[in-house]
């Protein structure tokens, strides 16, 4: 079964994967998350704090990560984006992007 970030109704990738979990008697899921959903890192640890006790602690989560590209609206820029406190504009002219990847967020079970 696979869901995408287009079947999640929750804002935070941790909250919907957990919501998707508890759907199903799983025991591991593959999770693709793009660099603007979210770090490895702090996935797992949020997952790891909100499932502690339950039966989704024992679920195995592998992640792939996925870095994040945009292109510039003005001046054409491509490339790695300078993100800063979520707010993401071309490292060039510091105008507003589009996302070419990272905003993926994909719960494969």
């Amino acid at each position: 079964m696979e869901f995408k970030k287009e079947d999640m109704r929750e804002e935070n990738p941790v909250d919907a994967a957990i919501e998707l979990l508890k759907s199903g008697n799983y025991k591991k899921a593959k999770i693709k998350l793009g660099e603007l959903r979210g770090k490895p890192a702090e996935f797992m640890r949020l997952y790891k704090y909100l499932t502690k006790g339950t039966k989704l602690e024992d679920v195995e989560l592998k992640i792939k990560w996925i870095p994040a590209k945009v292109e510039c609206t003005s001046c054409d820029w491509r490339g790695d984006p300078d993100i800063q406190q979520n707010n993401v504009r071309c490292p060039r002219c510091l105008s507003e992007v589009k996302i070419l990847r990272g905003n993926e967020f994909q719960v494969v079970v």
